[in-house]
């Protein structure tokens, strides 16, 4: 970004170095009226454009100072940790949900102001292209001008291929856009037309002054035009490259506007108030348990919006030296505890396994004291109906 921000700066200053330079009087004689009034409306055009610059300038700047793309990622995360927390531990956080709003507001009034003020960065584009176009319009004027001239000269010795050069070339010169610019080629052979014909009167002993002027106007508005085309074209480039970033950012909020009205919609997560409950360092299913297991299966609801978290837990007693040849650490015996009811649902009470999703939690979520009874309670297998992702 800084790099571009440099290549803008540069750009203003080298084409306003061209301006100037155009801007110039030449030798052949004109008014000092027609002089200045050239001048001002070359130096009119060139800070209106170097206006648009400055301010396309500050736009990009105030934009990557806002950094809303890492705004944006911040706002994802805290979305889909949300959404997670709603999913699977049946919380819903309303305050933080009103601050992700709030924020997703203040992004969209940032970006309607970089819109309105782009579109009156537009406008002023529009008007540059209009002035621009004016330029050329009084170029080929000028030509038409020094067309009839030739036209009307009935000396005998005069070529007829400087009257069909300069047509040919000024057919080609009409065309000319402010955002293509005029054909150089066309130009500069009307250009040299105009010179051989200067050049013939010349020789017939009669007044050029007329012709110089003209040829020397001609001169003077194409290069104001193509030196304010260049950057006018520098600036379409600017602008375009400005629409595409807010346009990015648009669709990143639109994104996480979406994202939040989903979590809004989401359903909350619920737990199966049952529990199946294990001996220590246990993972076999008792006849309690399969009891609570066939209920549980005849409580599924029939409809396709929910998955079924299985996830187990264990006390916080250390894996002894003979269990560890099974389980390194509770975190494996927890997740084969999950894993025996798991087998029973799929292989005995037929679940289908793409509803299923387990899970093994260690001690943690468990008891963390001595007392016998609350190491009895960690000890379990928790059964939680999860919404399915609308992602999926």
């Amino acid at each position: 970004m800084k790099k571009i921000l440099s290549l803008i700066v540069l750009s203003i200053i080298f084409n306003l170095a061209i301006l100037w330079a155009a801007a110039t009087p030449k030798t052949v004689a004109q008014t000092k009226e027609d002089v200045y009034i050239l001048i001002k409306e070359e130096l009119i055009l060139t800070v209106d454009i170097y206006k648009a610059q400055v301010q396309i300038l500050d736009m990009i700047l105030e934009l990557e100072q806002k950094d809303l793309k890492q705004r944006n990622s911040v706002l994802s995360a805290q979305i889909e940790s949300l959404m997670m927390l709603k999913q699977y531990e049946g919380k819903i956080n309303e305050n933080q949900m009103k601050l992700l709003q709030d924020q997703l507001d203040l992004t969209r009034t940032d970006l309607a102001d970089a819109y309105q003020n782009l579109e009156q960065l537009n406008t002023k584009l529009k008007q540059t292209e209009i002035k621009i176009s004016d330029y050329y319009s009084r170029i080929n004027s000028r030509a038409l001008l020094i067309i009839t001239a030739v036209e009307m000269d009935k000396s005998p010795k005069l070529s007829p291929l400087i009257l069909n050069s300069m047509k040919a070339n000024y057919a080609i010169m009409t065309k000319a856009t402010a955002k293509e610019g005029m054909n150089a080629n066309a130009f500069e052979g009307f250009q040299e037309a105009t010179a051989d014909y200067i050049k013939f009167v010349a020789y017939t002993g009669k007044d050029t002054q007329m012709l110089d002027n003209s040829l020397m106007l001609l001169n003077e508005y194409y290069a104001s035009a193509g030196a304010n085309q260049k950057q006018y074209g520098d600036l379409q480039i600017y602008i375009s490259s400005y629409q595409d970033m807010l346009d990015a950012e648009q669709a990143d909020r639109e994104e996480l506007q979406r994202r939040l009205d989903e979590l809004r919609n989401l359903p909350v997560g619920k737990t199966y108030e049952d529990k199946i409950y294990f001996d220590s360092g246990s993972v076999e299913l008792d006849k309690n348990a399969i009891k609570v297991l066939q209920e549980f299966a005849a409580s599924v609801p029939a409809n396709d919006d929910y998955e079924i978290m299985i996830t187990g837990f264990c006390d916080d007693t250390p894996i002894g030296a003979k269990l560890k040849k099974k389980y390194a650490s509770n975190w494996e015996l927890s997740l084969a505890r999950s894993s025996s009811v798991v087998r029973y649902m799929l292989g005995t009470l037929n679940f289908p396994p793409e509803k299923i999703i387990i899970a093994g939690k260690g001690e943690f979520s468990g008891a963390q004291n001595s007392a016998s009874q609350d190491k009895s309670l960690s000890r379990r297998v928790e059964f939680r109906f999860v919404p399915k992702d609308k992602k999926k």
